[in-house]
């Protein structure tokens, strides 16, 4: 399968909901008014796991699957609850500034949870520079389809009468508490 449509696939698979939570919980207040902001976030999440799946996949990196799948869900939670301060799809430029750097990161730990995925789906012996281009360019593809449509049904939500606020507070509970639990299942002690 070409590596940008299984990048896509990988991106869009509900097996890997832990990643659509992420998604969710770093849009939490956002709308298709926020589209550009949003592909600037999505995008810094993107640069973020593609480096550490280069790393990862050039045999640089190493990292104990336990602890990453522990890691990822308490990123997730984490960013639920940064996303849970008041205002935080306004301009505060101290407070856009750290979400950008705290996505990256965060984006590190989750390609670290894809450099499994995508060593088992290389041959050996083989480049992985295109590759690996290809399928981040699929995933960025796919967090884009998943966030316009969850931006779409924000806007839809804001038209009814739901605040920004509300939403806010809604999907970070949401994916917060759902978070929490998948850590706790997940604790490698």
């Amino acid at each position: 399968m070409n590596d940008f449509y299984l990048g896509i696939e990988h991106i869009t698979d509900f097996a890997g909901y832990d990643h659509m939570l992420f998604l969710l919980s770093l849009v939490a207040w956002g709308s298709l008014k926020d589209v550009w902001r949003v592909i600037v976030l999505a995008t810094a999440f993107t640069i973020g796991h593609s480096i550490t799946l280069l790393l990862a996949g050039m045999g640089w990196v190493h990292a104990d699957g336990r602890w990453i799948e522990f890691l990822i869900p308490v990123s997730i939670a984490c960013t639920a609850a940064w996303n849970l301060r008041r205002g935080a799809g306004k301009r505060e430029s101290w407070g856009r500034g750290l979400t950008y750097a705290i996505t990256v990161g965060f984006g590190l730990i989750h390609g670290l949870g894809f450099s499994s995925f995508f060593r088992m789906m290389r041959e050996d012996g083989q480049s992985i520079v295109m590759p690996l281009l290809r399928f981040n360019l699929g995933v960025e593809a796919g967090q884009l389809l998943i966030l316009m449509v969850c931006l779409g049904a924000a806007s839809l939500l804001r038209a009814v009468g739901v605040t920004q606020r509300e939403q806010q507070v809604f999907l970070c509970a949401v994916t917060g508490t759902l978070a929490i639990g998948m850590a706790i299942e997940r604790m490698p002690f």
